[in-house]
């Protein structure tokens, strides 16, 4: 059947419908049968047509809302002088009184679309009338009221065919800012692929059988497949992800006799959005629906991702989210034995390759009864092989609400595990010791405390060492020789625990407590007992602080020399130096066993988080003050996301320092950062750095989060996702 009726649709072959009524009387012969059909329906039952309505999208409201059209406006070339409002029955006839004359043909269609006798009356009775397509030497007229139009002959008693208007979904509006993104992550796409968080791979149905028109609002069942596809599958995550730069890749598929890609790796974005709308006007389906060529395009593409995240040394862990959306609206036309069997072998493959990585969403468009076995065997086979729980079979039946509430349930699903991998869960949660918090507002000579005599010794880190890289230093005190730590912590983080710490000696046989008051840091995920774990946590603290250290050094000399960022007049700050604290070990012998607890200077002042370990960064400080420089006025705490953006392009985006805290240090004559317990993430191997480095995930969530500012500017970095910086890819 066709999927866009016009004026000569009297031609399509006659479709079987059941009659309503025995008694309509024939008043003609062959295909163009007259029946006296006045279908006098019960009055209760009527309702009156509703207004046409478009969807419309606004990308800065994310919402969706609806409005009415405005009158008609013909792009047919029909003579707009020839529009005048019906008046082929007088006003005063109630509209179901009218006499209308229906084909069988016409009939046919009009119960296919849902269209009833009273709203073609209606259309009659308060449409407008134009001048239709003459046909054979038959002069036609064309009715359109509210959203359906139907055509009469040169009487218009006599119905010759009828179809509802389509929902028209509106395009969103691209800027260039929208453009130049789209540019940006499709070349990051193509050359990083490994900062890919998702690849949503989507198989549409395009046999003949989805040309049907039988989906309300929709033209044919690819035009509702298309347009809710953009609409809830694409838009749905473009509206979860707000403001964030998600490197995340579509790839379209249509299947027919064989398989056609349509789109490979692509961003999703509004670009997609549009171009799926696109798609949706120029889409013609034909011939078979074989569900294995597309399967096999399916097994290529990730195979050929494997290889590449392979090459580059990417652990299993950090392989991005695999999604195949499979759509389709019956049963293959590849449907033989040994076609399912080979079938099985494709989605067996994929799934025991990826595991929880991948997710399988099946959806089936068509009536009640329709076979959809094999769709339901996919997701068996997938799950029985290591795929996503997530895994599942919709049968959205041809209800526009529920094709939609599916896609919109896909969307949701896959943007909830998108969160949870960049969140860096690990698979063996440790569990936290038992601790309890410092009281405040006492002194600290009431709190109780453990004194250390025993094999002391203080070793700093020093990565010039070698394999063992720790090198024994003297007592902050020269008259140092013992140790003193509350029992309860001050402090608490995600990881660690803080504890008051003073060095001590023994002085005319009293216990004196000597210098400031320092900080002991232990971690909160290890048990007293486990000293082999307190050696590794203390490797790692110590390597990450040193390796931050050392970047923070470089920064300062480029921040330096930058001309931008001197300020702007004489007599202004200077931009803030970014310093780590220097931490030491200090060992001591208890039960014949050496341990050791892990010490830095004590900050004084307000404790801030600037940014975290999952990419976030916070902009806002109050009573921070601004810098006058060159590049124009800065926030201070600017210099710390420009830190990390530059740490990950120095470095050719193999690592960037993130999770910055400590203090600003305003006492001096120009503001300095005072930072302790960074954390690393690095790209080819994850907990290089300990369990604060997350790997890739920490890199892309910064790469989604970051936002360059002045500072970003003035040292000339190039944005993080740029085809312009194509030498940082190598």
């Amino acid at each position: 059947m066709s999927c866009c009726p016009g004026e000569d649709e009297d031609k399509t072959p006659l479709v079987n419908t059941k009659r309503k009524s025995t008694s309509e009387s024939t008043i003609g012969i062959s295909n163009q049968i007259l029946v006296h059909d006045d279908e006098r329906e019960d009055s209760t039952k009527k309702k009156k047509p509703k207004k046409a309505k478009n969807v419309h999208f606004d990308v800065s409201k994310n919402s969706v809302f609806y409005f009415e059209d405005e009158a008609y406006k013909d792009t047919s070339g029909t003579d707009l002088s020839e529009i005048i409002p019906s008046s082929a029955n007088a006003s005063s006839i109630l509209t179901k009184e009218m006499t209308l004359l229906s084909t069988v043909h016409s009939r046919a269609r009009r119960e296919l679309r849902d269209i009833s006798k009273y709203d073609l009356k209606s259309a009659i009775k308060h449409g407008c009338k134009f001048r239709a397509r003459t046909v054979n030497g038959e002069r036609r007229w064309m009715f359109k009221y509210a959203n359906f139009t139907f055509i009469t002959d040169n009487t218009c008693t006599k119905e010759i065919t009828s179809y509802r208007e389509p929902v028209s979904i509106q395009p969103a509006q691209i800027t260039k800012e929208m453009l130049q993104e789209h540019h940006n992550v499709k070349y990051t796409i193509q050359n990083s692929f490994e900062l890919v968080a998702t690849h949503s791979i989507i198989v549409i149905d395009q046999s003949g059988s989805m040309r049907t028109c039988d989906v309300h609002g929709f033209k044919s069942r690819s035009d509702a497949a298309y347009g809710t596809l953009a609409l809830d599958f694409i838009a749905e995550q473009l509206y979860a992800k707000g403001d964030e730069i998600m490197i995340d890749a579509v790839t379209i598929i249509e299947m027919n006799d064989g398989g056609t890609i349509l789109y490979d790796r692509v961003p999703l974005d509004w670009i997609l959005f549009n171009n799926l709308l696109a798609q949706q006007k120029d889409c013609a389906p034909r011939s078979h629906g074989n569900y294995n060529p597309c399967l096999g395009l399916v097994n290529s593409i990730i195979i050929e991702d494997l290889a590449r995240y392979s090459s580059q040394s990417i652990e299993e862990d950090d392989l991005p989210l695999y999604t195949v959306v499979f759509l389709s609206d019956g049963r293959p036309s590849d449907h033989l034995s040994h076609e399912a069997s080979i079938r099985k072998q494709m989605i067996t493959e994929i799934s025991s390759k990826l595991g929880k990585k991948f997710a399988l969403l099946c959806m089936g468009i068509g009536s009640r009864g329709t076979d959809f076995e094999e769709l339901e065997r996919m997701i068996l086979i997938a799950k029985d092989n290591g795929a996503s729980e997530e895994s599942q079979f919709v049968h959205a039946g041809l209800s526009p609400a529920a094709i939609s509430n599916a896609f919109s349930s896909f969307a949701t699903s896959t943007t909830a595990t998108r969160t949870r991998l960049l969140a860096g869960e690990e698979s063996v949660k440790k569990v936290d010791k038992e601790f309890t918090m410092r009281e405040r507002g006492i002194a600290s000579y009431e709190c109780p405390c453990t004194r250390f005599t025993k094999g002391i010794k203080c070793f700093q880190y020093d990565p010039k060492m070698g394999e063992y890289p720790w090198r024994q230093v003297s007592f902050l005190n020269p008259s140092a020789k013992f140790f003193e730590m509350e029992d309860h912590p001050f402090g608490k983080g995600a990881e660690r625990l803080a504890y008051r710490f003073y060095e001590a000696t023994i002085e005319n046989g009293q216990w004196k407590r000597l210098g400031k008051v320092r900080v002991a840091k232990e971690s909160r995920k290890i048990q007293k007992d486990d000293e082999g774990s307190k050696v590794k946590f203390h490797f790692h603290f110590c390597k990450v602080q040193s390796a931050a250290k050392d970047f923070a050094i470089e920064f300062n000399k480029v921040v330096k020399k930058t001309a931008s960022l001197k300020p702007a007049e004489k007599g202004e700050s200077k931009p803030p130096p970014i310093t780590f604290l220097p931490c030491s070990v200090y060992e001591y012998v208890q039960s014949g066993y050496e341990c050791g607890y892990l010490i830095e200077d004590y900050l004084n002042g307000k404790y801030i988080k600037f940014s975290n370990n999952d990419g976030s960064e916070k902009r806002r400080f109050d009573k921070f003050p601004t810098l006058s420089l060159q590049v124009g006025e800065v926030a201070i705490a600017d210099f710390l996301h420009a830190f990390s953006h530059w740490v990950f392009y120095s470095t050719r985006e193999k690592m960037i320092v993130c999770d910055l805290q400590g203090i600003l240090d305003m006492e001096g004559y120009s503001p300095v950062f005072r930072l302790t317990d960074p954390a690393i993430n690095t790209k080819t191997r994850k907990h290089q750095f300990g369990r604060t480095d997350i790997g890739l995930p920490g890199i892309q969530n910064f790469c989604r989060k970051h936002r360059c500012n002045k500072v970003c500017q003035g040292l000339g970095l190039p944005p993080i996702i740029s085809k312009d910086s194509n030498h940082i890819f190598k």
